[in-house]
């Protein structure tokens, strides 16, 4: 919600229709997202089938060769790999699931946008002063602007690392460029050590490939795309976005990973924004607000 809203507010001082607004800025956004989708997903897909044929399962292969289709046979492939059929059914029960999460967030998202002029006035349950109701709206307006510049930002650093990743693996000719440009770009959501951590299988490739050579040559590109953007990317697109300390974010999302697992490390930084915020007003405006009992 917070990142759609500046579009859609935007877009309602020409249509006047905020519901509109809403639904041309969700239609952008689909048509924008299944674009991406078509450009990406048949080179990613001839990909990962050429790399999944190179991969040599000797073991699982003579395993497979050993076994005779009987009824003694078939009881011993399903003792050996019954757990790996579990996580195939749990895989796509998971995937179900996640798409109808996804459209659950779409509609409530919608109906945030609707609401969210009103929002301030929501605590007309607590008090009825006007000047109360200014400080709601500042609230608001800021934690927005904070929300949605680090979405915003998390997204503009994502694609940048992404798209200079592909394209430097692709010059040195780095096989599977497009999986590990993706791998790269959706790691960058975890500052500082994602970017380590898509080096990995980044430099295993160059290596099996190419020799320890390009794989020197890799890891050096990696290290120089991570010092730049500890000196550069980071702090000006998050200081201008979101004003979060790379540091603090690290942090917030580790502490997030082990209290809630991957659902926490997502939520961690909006948390941080959202208590560091909560945190500046009470400061602020703790005479104004003190109650009188």
């Amino acid at each position: 919600m917070v990142a759609l809203n500046p579009a859609v507010t935007k877009l309602q001082s020409k249509i006047k229709s905020r519901a509109i607004s809403i639904a041309i800025v969700y239609i952008l956004a689909a048509i924008t997202g299944i674009s991406l989708l078509a450009f990406l997903l048949p080179p990613l897909a001839s990909e990962l089938a050429q790399l999944v044929k190179t991969i040599n399962l000797p073991y699982f292969q003579e395993e497979l060769s050993s076994l005779k289709f009987t009824a003694q046979g078939l009881t011993q492939i399903i003792d050996s790999y019954g757990s790996s059929i579990n996580t195939v059914l749990s895989l796509v029960t998971s995937t179900f699931s996640g798409i109808f999460t996804f459209l659950t967030l779409l509609v409530i998202s919608f109906y945030l946008l609707i609401d969210e002029p009103k929002f301030h006035l929501k605590i007309a349950w607590f008090t009825k002063k006007p000047s109360h109701f200014i400080i709601a709206r500042r609230f608001l307006d800021d934690m927005q602007q904070q929300l949605g510049g680090w979405v915003r930002g998390q997204v503009i650093l994502m694609t940048t690392i992404g798209v200079i990743t592909y394209i430097a693996l692709s010059i040195i000719k780095v096989p599977y460029a497009l999986p590990l440009a993706l791998l790269a770009g959706l790691l960058e959501i975890l500052p500082n050590l994602g970017p380590t951590l898509a080096s990995v299988p980044a430099i295993a490739i160059a290596w099996i490939y190419e020799g320890h050579i390009m794989a020197l040559i890799v890891a050096g590109y990696y290290i120089l795309v991570q010092q730049i953007e500890n000196s550069f990317l980071v702090p000006r697109v998050m200081k201008k976005n979101a004003d979060v300390n790379p540091l603090i974010a690290l942090l917030s999302i580790l502490t997030g990973f082990n209290l809630a697992g991957v659902t926490g490390g997502f939520l961690a930084i909006p948390i941080y924004i959202t208590l560091r915020n909560v945190y500046s007003y009470c400061l602020k405006y703790k005479r104004k607000l003190k109650p009188r009992w």
